[in-house]
C-alpha cells in the first residue's frame, strides 16, 4: 500500500510539472511573429506581447471545433479578439475566455513596457489529477468540458473588481437534459499540500441551464478553468425515453396485480381454513402488508416523482417514498423471521398470538421514525434532489441504502439457515420408512418457502441492479433495474396467486359464477334440454302460453283415479 501511495504521489507531481512547464514555455518563448501559436491533438497554446493600451481594451481567446473529431484540437480554429469585436462569435465558440478591460490599472502594470499574455487550452482533464480530499472531490462531479487557462507572465491576477468571463460548450457525450448541477471551477496549484485540486473559490456560474448550448462562468482571477457537472446528473441519453416507458408500464401492471393479490387474499380468507394455523396465517398477513407498502410506493411514484414545481409537495413525496420503501424492506425482514420460525423452530407453539401486532408496530413504526428524523432537520442539509422528488445523496446513503443493505444481508442469512435446515430434514426423511406420511407436509412447506424467498430474492436483486448503474454497463443495469423493480407486483401475483392451487380453484369458481350470472342477465334459459334466448321482457300473456305448452307436452307421473 505504501508503494502505491508513493507511485500515486510521483504521478501527480509529474502531471503538475507538465502543466507548469507549458506555462513557463509560454512565458519565455521567443516570438518571431506577432503571436506564437502551437496546436497539438491534446493541447493548444498561444502567446503574445501586447502593450498596456491594448490590454486595457479587453483581450480574449476562443476555440472553434470545425471537424467531427472532438478528441483532437487540430480539428479546430483558434482566434484572438478584443472585447469589442469578440462579442458576436464568442456565442458560437466551443470554449472562450475574455479578460476584462482596464486590467493594467487593476494589477498596476507599468505603461512603458509590453506584457506577455498567454492562453493554454487542454482537450481533456488527464493532466489535472487530484486526490479525494480536494475542495471539489471527484465523487461530487465530473469535468465535462475542455480546460482553458490564461495568464500574464510574472503576475498573479486575482481579486479583480470586474470578472473574467469564460464560456464552455459541454463535451459531446453529455446530454443537456441529464445535467443536474453545474459548477465553475479552477485548478488551485497550492491545494492539497502542493498536489493541486479543483476549487470553486472566486468563480460562479451565471446560467445553470445552457444558453445557445453554452455555459457561462465569471471568475475574479486568471488561471486554468473548467466546468464540473454533477455526476449524478449524467443520464442515459437515448435510453431515457425507453426507460421511462418501461417504468410507467411496469408500475401500472404491478398496481393492477397488487390490487388483484390483495383482493384474492381478502375474499378467500374464509375459504382458507388451513391458513388459520399460526405460521401460515402470519405469512398471509405479512404478505398483505407488503402488498400495501408496494402499492403505495408505485402510486406515489407515478403521481408525484416529477412534481418539483412545489418544493413542499416535492419534499412530502420524497418523504413518503422514503417511508414506504423502508416499510417494504422491514416487512421482508418480518417475513424472513416468520419463515425461520416455521421451518427451524417448526412447532406452532412458538407462534405468539401477538406476533403480527408486534411485527406491524416495528415494520410501520421504525420507518416512520427514520423518515421523520431525516426529513425533520432538512434545513441543515439537502434532503431531496432538485430535479426529482427523491432523496439527495447524504440521506440516500445513510437513511436508505445503509438500512436496506443490512436488511438484505439479514434476509440472506435467514435464507442460508432455512435452506440448510430443509436439506438436513430431507436427508432424514430418506432414512425413515414412514417418510411418505409427512411428504405432503414437507411439500407444502417447501412451496411456501419458495414463494416467500422468490419475493425476497427479487426484491434484493432490483436494488443490486441499481447499485451497478454507475459503470460502463450502466444502461444494461438500468433496464434490469426498471424491469424487475416496477414488475414487483406482477411477480407477487404470479407466485402467490397464479401458482397456488387453492387460489386457482377459487378464481375458476368465481369466473364460472360470473359467466353464469351474465348469461342469466342476458336471458339464457334451459328448457327440456333446449336453450332459449329472450331479448325482451316477457308479458303475462306470453308466460301463460308457455306454461300451457309445457303442461300439454308433459306426461303425468301417474294416472288419475277413476
Amino acid at each position: 500500500m505504501g508503494y502505491q501511495n508513493i507511485y500515486w504521489h510521483h504521478s501527480v507531481q509529474s502531471f503538475l510539472r507538465v502543466i507548469q512547464a507549458l506555462e513557463t514555455f509560454a512565458d519565455t518563448v521567443i516570438l518571431t511573429t506577432e503571436r506564437y501559436t502551437a496546436v497539438r491533438p491534446g493541447v493548444a497554446l498561444q502567446a503574445a506581447d501586447i502593450s498596456p493600451e491594448e490590454l486595457d481594451k479587453g483581450q480574449g481567446f476562443a476555440f472553434f471545433l470545425s471537424g467531427d473529431d472532438s478528441n483532437s484540437l487540430k480539428e479546430g480554429n483558434i482566434r484572438s479578439f478584443t472585447t469589442e469585436d469578440g462579442r458576436d462569435f464568442v456565442q458560437t465558440a466551443d470554449i472562450s475566455i475574455s479578460i476584462p478591460p482596464n486590467l493594467s490599472n487593476m494589477i498596476q502594470i507599468d505603461n512603458t513596457s509590453d506584457v506577455r499574455l498567454s492562453y493554454t487550452l487542454y482537450n481533456n482533464n488527464s493532466l489535472f489529477v487530484q486526490t479525494s480530499r480536494g475542495a471539489v472531490r471527484p465523487s461530487q462531479g465530473a469535468v465535462g468540458t475542455r480546460i482553458i487557462g490564461g495568464r500574464i507572465a510574472e503576475r498573479r491576477v486575482k481579486n479583480l473588481p470586474l470578472p473574467v468571463i469564460i464560456t464552455f460548450a459541454p463535451l459531446q457525450h453529455l446530454h443537456p437534459e441529464d445535467v443536474r448541477e453545474v459548477r465553475c471551477v479552477f485548478w488551485d496549484f497550492e491545494a492539497e499540500a502542493g498536489q493541486g485540486a479543483w476549487s470553486t473559490d472566486g468563480c460562479m456560474i451565471t446560467n445553470q441551464e445552457q444558453v445557445n448550448g453554452r455555459y457561462r462562468c465569471a471568475c475574479n482571477h486568471l488561471t486554468n478553468f473548467a466546468v464540473i457537472f454533477d455526476v449524478f446528473g449524467v443520464g442515459f441519453g437515448e435510453h431515457k425515453r425507453p426507460l421511462e416507458v418501461i417504468t410507467i408500464v411496469g408500475c401500472v401492471v404491478s398496481i393492477v396485480c397488487l390490487v388483484l393479490t390483495l383482493a384474492s387474499f381478502v375474499v378467500t380468507r374464509k375459504y382458507k381454513r388451513h391458513a388459520r394455523a399460526g405460521h401460515a396465517k402470519n405469512q398471509r398477513l405479512v404478505l398483505m402488508n407488503l402488498c400495501v407498502a408496494l402499492l403505495a410506493i408505485l402510486v406515489i411514484f407515478l403521481v408525484g416523482i416529477n412534481q418539483t414545481a412545489s418544493p413542499i409537495g416535492c419534499t412530502v413525496v420524497a418523504a413518503l417514498l422514503h417511508y414506504f420503501l423502508l416499510a417494504a424492506l422491514v416487512w421482508m425482514a418480518v417475513e424472513a423471521v416468520n419463515i425461520y420460525r416455521a421451518v427451524v423452530l417448526v412447532f406452532d407453539h412458538h407462534v405468539s398470538e401477538t406476533f403480527i401486532v408486534k411485527a406491524a408496530a416495528v415494520a410501520w413504526g421504525l420507518p416512520l421514525v427514520a423518515t421523520v428524523s431525516t426529513a425533520g432537520p432538512s434545513s441543515l442539509y439537502q434532503y431531496k434532489m432538485k430535479n426529482v422528488c427523491w432523496l439527495a445523496q447524504t440521506p440516500l446513503i445513510f437513511a436508505f441504502l445503509l438500512p436496506a443493505g443490512l436488511i438484505l444481508l439479514f434476509n440472506l442469512l435467514v435464507f442460508v439457515i432455512v435452506m440448510c435446515k430443509l436439506a438436513r430434514d430431507e436427508k432424514k426423511l430418506k432414512q425413515l420408512r414412514g417418510a411418505k406420511v409427512t411428504e405432503a407436509d414437507r411439500n407444502r412447506i417447501i412451496r411456501q418457502i419458495r414463494r416467500a424467498f422468490s419475493i425476497m430474492a427479487l426484491f434484493g436483486l432490483t436494488w443490486v441492479f441499481g447499485f451497478f448503474v454507475i459503470n460502463d454497463a450502466r444502461a444494461v443495469f438500468a433496464y434490469l433495474f426498471c424491469i424487475f423493480n416496477t414488475l414487483q407486483g406482477l411477480f407477487i401475483f404470479i407466485f402467490h396467486c397464479v401458482m397456488r392451487d387453492d387460489m386457482k380453484k377459487w378464481w375458476k369458481k368465481w369466473w364460472q359464477n360470473l359467466i353464469c350470472t351474465r348469461k342469466k342477465k342476458q336471458g339464457l334459459y334451459n328448457v327440456n334440454g333446449s336453450t332459449t334466448f329472450s331479448s325482451a321482457p316477457q308479458t303475462s300473456q306470453t308466460m301463460l302460453v308457455r306454461l300451457s305448452t309445457l303442461q300439454s307436452n308433459s306426461k303425468p307421473d301417474h294416472e288419475p283415479l277413476q
